[in-house]
């Protein structure tokens, strides 16, 4: 018997030895690691690294500052794992209780490449796609999107998280926590990918920066900040700008005041409080989201970026739209996607929930502006009233018709999306040299953002929805139909030919300025140029003159 049980132990051990002999290995700065072998949606073999640390740990004296790269390890590092989440505060649901997840030890960097320490089919290192995921800032992960698809080509992709909500973007307004800590964790990210991205086949001088609603704002927000030139030649920006409503935060020195008031840490002055909450448990931080959802979800990013004091290490100088005007971002080619009804989400689940529907109907001026992320913008209550019924007629909202409801969708498509996402293009493509593309999809296929909200029929194509088809996403297989899967490979020939490139075989925004031109994708084969005047209401929402993209905190400069 004892015999037996070193001959199982033995094979074991040699089982084992095979197999992680057999997984793919990289040698970088840090250190050696080992990933796995996967297959894509078409049966190509890629490798996989999950979890690789770019920075330390942001806890203990690290929370609230910049992030620092991490250490070399000994030994082999096991890449094999997705990395959790960073520590977040679940909410963007009607259905299911809010929730804790993750943790605050959560920087990390996942690589996938078709490629290993070799050259691509023409003899080069392959093209990156650097890929920030969504969540409005405060939720999500770089698990969240399945590459299965994307990887039947020849690229290499890498996802990475970033610190969420106050702990990624905690400001106290002053040099104590000047803020946009998260994005210099993106920053720091993309700065890995620079130093360590050719051992995976990967070309650091051929980066695109691509990402999906938040990931899109802050693909955007790259574009503009001084910290990140020169680690990019290229955007894709897929439903997000940072000229978006929800990009940019207001108030927030107020917020985090309020925070340290809540854990019980002093609130006379900024270091005295961040040096209390930085012994406070994180949970208990961001538990405090709480506070600051007026409205089931609304308003859906409670904390975002900030204008820091100029320095060379302000990610964010001045404001987008002062950065945009002055051209002081990178001159790269700009990919600029967004879907046709962009405004369901939020409006689905208003719209299936008779709860919701009944309280904005019952209390209309009093939760638009929290729905509509204007609550801070339109400091006067009266006018925030009349700011409200202005929104309700001019676009002739009505909860109980199902035009009325289309209208709310269209509604806030254009306030939470389309206009800044069409002002950002078109600013661009007055300043730049470089091609700007925009793309509206259009097309409705088996799965969508309506059917996973619990609509009863599909009212549009939702917010993010062309993600479906160039990532695949637990529960809605593009491979059902034939046509999804016609949508699915040339929305990605796309992101690969702009990745290579620098440019698409459709028309430019820039090329019949001042009108606005785009490309509508309606299905197979159907790129349809289009051309208008203006896109999401541009006239109107500034005829209302709300007081956003300005500078937000009280006391930015402050000096201690």
């Amino acid at each position: 018997m004892v015999r037996m049980l070193r001959l199982v132990l033995c094979a074991l051990v040699l089982y084992q030895t095979t197999v992680l002999a057999s997984q793919p290995e990289v040698v970088l700065q840090q250190g050696a690691l080992k990933g796995l072998w996967a297959h894509s949606a078409g049966g190509r073999t890629y490798a996989a690294f999950y979890g690789i640390p770019y920075a330390k740990p942001p806890q203990g004296k690290h929370r609230f500052k910049e992030p620092v790269p991490a250490e070399p390890w000994l030994g082999i590092y096991n890449a094999t794992k997705e990395p959790p989440k960073c520590l977040q505060l679940s909410y963007f649901s009607v259905r299911t209780p809010r929730k804790l997840e993750g943790s605050e030890d959560c920087l990390y960097v996942n690589v996938f490449t078709p490629k290993l320490n070799t050259t691509g089919t023409d003899g080069k290192l392959l093209d990156v796609i650097a890929y920030i995921h969504g969540g409005a800032l405060m939720a999500g992960s770089s698990n969240d999107m399945g590459v299965d698809y994307i990887l039947d080509r020849n690229i290499v992709l890498v996802s990475f998280n970033y610190r969420l909500g106050p702990l990624g973007f905690f400001s106290t307004g002053d040099v104590a926590v000047p803020g946009n800590n998260g994005m210099k964790d993106q920053v720091l990210a993309l700065k890995w990918i620079q130093e360590n991205i050719a051992a995976f086949g990967g070309d650091p001088n051929s980066v695109t920066l691509a990402g999906g609603s938040a990931g899109s704002a802050s693909v955007h927000y790259h574009v503009l900040s001084p910290l990140s030139k020169g680690l990019f030649k290229g955007a894709i920006c897929a439903s997000g700008s940072s000229l978006n409503p929800w990009a940019f935060a207001e108030n927030v020195r107020e917020k985090s005041f309020f925070v340290a008031r809540e854990l019980g840490c002093p609130a006379e002055d900024s270091l005295s409080m961040i040096k209390c909450l930085r012994r406070r448990p994180a949970e208990h931080i961001v538990e405090t989201t709480n506070y600051f959802l007026s409205w089931f979800y609304n308003p859906i990013s409670p904390y975002a970026l900030v204008v820091e004091a100029p320095g060379p290490n302000a990610f964010l100088p001045d404001t987008p739209m002062n950065l945009l005007k002055q051209a002081r971002g990178s001159d790269v080619p700009m990919m600029i996607t967004f879907s046709k009804d962009e405004g369901l989400f939020p409006a689905a689940d208003v719209i299936t929930s008779p709860q919701l529907s009944s309280e904005l109907k019952a209390d209309w001026n009093q939760l638009l502006p929290h729905l509509f992320d204007y609550n801070y913008t339109v400091p006067c209550e009266k006018r925030r009233d009349e700011v409200s019924q202005e929104i309700r007629n001019y676009y002739n909202i009505d909860l109980d018709s199902k035009e009325g409801q289309k209208n709310l969708i269209r509604a806030l498509s254009d306030r939470l999306f389309i206009n800044g996402i069409a002002k950002a293009a078109r600013l661009h493509s007055g300043i730049n040299t470089s091609p700007v593309y925009l793309l509206r999809f259009s097309y409705s296929g088996k799965h969508s953002y309506a059917s996973l909200t619990g609509m009863s029929e599909n009212l549009g194509v939702g917010h993010g929805e062309d993600a479906i088809y160039v990532f695949s996403m637990k529960g809605m297989s593009i491979q059902e139909t034939e046509t999804d899967q016609q949508v699915s490979k040339q929305l990605i020939d796309l992101w690969i030919s702009f990745a290579a490139n620098g440019t698409l075989d459709i028309q430019t925004v820039n090329q019949n300025l001042p009108k606005f031109t785009f490309t509508d994708y309606q299905g197979p084969d159907q790129l349809v140029p289009m051309m208008v005047d203006e896109m999401g209401e541009e006239k109107f929402w500034d005829s209302l003159n709300l007081k956003e993209n300005i500078e937000s905190v009280l006391q930015a400069h402050q000096e201690l």
